[in-house]
C-alpha cells in the first residue's frame, strides 16, 4: 500500500510539531547556528532499514527549499520512495548507495552529489558495512510530496558486502624470523625487560629487521598499553645503541608507507575489510559491543590503521596478539580464542600454532604457554 506524506523536507518524514526555534526567517544580521544545537530525531522503522536520524536546518525568507541532515548508521537503507519536486543530496560523510527503479546501483561517498528528478522512484543509505550521511535539499518544499513504497530487496545489496582478499594469508609454514616475533612480544607484554634483550637480540639474528621490531611494539600498544609498549621500545633502543657502538648495524629494513589524507580517513573501512579478510565474525557487526566508542577505536585505529602499515604481514601481526594476549594470564580466554582462529583463517595451521607455542614456553613464560594451549585445544 502507497503512502503518501507532505514532507516540507524531501524526506518523507511528517516533521508536524517539530517546530524549530532557529529558523532564520526576518534574519537582519548573520545567524550562526552550531551543529549541536540541530534537533535530531530518530528516523521512523516503518521506512527505514535500519538506524538512522535526521534534524532540519533553519529556512530563511529567500528560498522555498527545506535543508536537512540524515545519519544513517551501517548498512541502513530507506525504502523505494519518490518525491513530486525532486530530491537532492549532498553527501557529507562515509560511503553509501543511491538507486532509481529500472537502473543500476550506484555507490556515493563524501562530497559527491545526487539529483532525483519529480516522481523518481529511488532509495538511497549506507552501503553494508558503512556508515553515511547526508544533506538533503527538497525543491519548493512547501508542496514537495513524498510517496513511500516498498522495502528495497536486501539480496540486491549482495555485491556491495566486502569480498575477503586471500592474498593476505599464508600459505608456507611459520619461519625462524616469524616465531622471534613470539617471545619479542610476550615479554613486553610482561614487562620483562630483562629478559627481552635476550628475545631482540634473538629476533636481529633470525632476520627481523629494525623497523620490523619497532612495529611490534607500535602494534602491540593496543593490546598492552602504551606503557608497556613504550617500555620495550625503549630497551630495544638501548639495545640498538649498544650495538651500534660495538660496530654492528642492523638493517632498517622496509619502513611502512605513509598514508595519505585521504587513505587515514577511510581507516574504518580498511577495518572492516581486514575483518573480512581474516574471516572475524566481527565483520559484519554493525556497532561492536553497542558501543561506538570502541567499534571505532577497534575497526579504525587497531584494525585499519594498524593492519594497512605494511612493515608486519596480518600474520605476523596475530602473532604478536597471541603473545601479548596469552601474557595477561586468565581471563581474556575469549579473545584469545577469537584471535586462534584469525589466525587459522589466515592459512596457520593446529600445528603450527602449537610451534608458536612451544616458542613461547621455551623463550617466554611456560605457563602462560600451557594455559594458550588449553584455549587453542577446546
Amino acid at each position: 500500500m502507497k503512502k503518501a506524506l507532505h514532507a516540507t523536507l524531501g524526506l518523507g518524514l511528517t516533521l508536524a510539531g517539530s517546530a524549530f526555534a532557529a529558523d532564520f526567517k526576518g534574519a537582519a544580521e548573520l545567524q550562526h547556528l552550531p551543529q549541536s544545537a540541530l534537533p535530531y530525531t530518530d528516523a521512523p522503522s516503518a521506512y527505514f532499514s535500519g538506524k538512522a536520524r535526521f534534524a532540519r536546518y533553519p529556512t530563511v525568507d529567500q528560498s522555498a527549499d527545506g535543508w536537512a541532515i540524515v545519519e544513517f548508521d551501517s548498512g541502513t537503507i530507506n525504502h523505494w520512495h519518490r518525491h513530486s519536486n525532486g530530491q537532492y543530496l549532498i553527501i557529507t560523510a562515509g560511503e553509501g548507495l543511491v538507486q532509481e527503479w529500472g537502473k543500476p546501483i550506484q555507490a556515493v561517498k563524501k562530497g559527491d552529489a545526487v539529483w532525483f528528478p519529480p516522481d523518481v522512484k529511488h532509495w538511497h543509505g549506507a552501503a553494508p558495512n558503512r556508515s553515511m550521511a547526508h544533506i538533503t535539499i527538497s525543491p519548493n518544499a512547501a508542496g514537495n510530496q513524498t510517496t513511500w513504497l516498498e522495502a528495497v530487496d536486501p539480496a540486491t545489496l549482495t555485491a556491495f558486502q566486502a569480498q575477503a582478499n586471500h592474498s593476505v594469508q599464508q600459505t608456507t609454514p611459520l619461519t625462524a624470523r616469524q616465531l622471534a616475533i613470539v617471545p619479542i612480544a610476550a615479554l613486553t607484554a610482561e614487562g620483562n625487560t630483562a629478559k627481552l634483550k635476550t628475545a631482540l637480540e634473538n629476533g636481529l639474528a633470525q632476520g627481523l629487521s629494525v623497523n620490523e621490531i619497532r612495529e611490534i611494539f607500535t602494534h602491540l600498544h593496543a593490546y598492552a598499553g602504551f606503557p608497556r609498549a613504550l617500555n620495550g621500545l625503549t630497551t630495544f633502543n638501548n639495545l640498538l645503541k649498544e650495538r651500534a657502538d660495538n660496530g654492528i648495524q642492523d638493517p632498517p629494513g622496509k619502513p611502512s608507507q605513509a598514508a595519505t589524507e585521504a587513505d587515514q580517513s577511510n581507516n574504518y573501512h580498511k577495518g572492516i575489510q581486514a575483518l573480512t579478510d581474516m574471516g572475524s565474525r566481527a565483520a559484519g557487526n554493525s556497532l561492536l559491543f553497542d558501543s561506538e566508542g570502541i567499534d571505532y577505536a577497534l575497526k579504525a585505529n587497531l584494525f585499519g590503521y594498524l593492519f594497512s602499515r605494511d612493515t608486519l604481514s596480518y600474520v605476523d601481526r596475530e602473532l604478536v596478539v597471541l603473545a601479548t594476549i596469552a601474557s595477561l594470564g586468565p581471563g581474556v580466554e575469549a579473545q584469545l580464542a577469537s584471535h586462534f582462529r584469525n589466525t587459522q583463517n589466515l592459512g596457520v595451521s593446529q600445528a603450527q600454532l602449537e610451534r608458536m607455542l612451544d616458542t613461547f614456553a621455551a623463550q617466554a613464560n611456560p605457563t602462560a604457554a600451557q594455559h594458550a594451549r588449553e584455549v587453542l585445544n577446546r
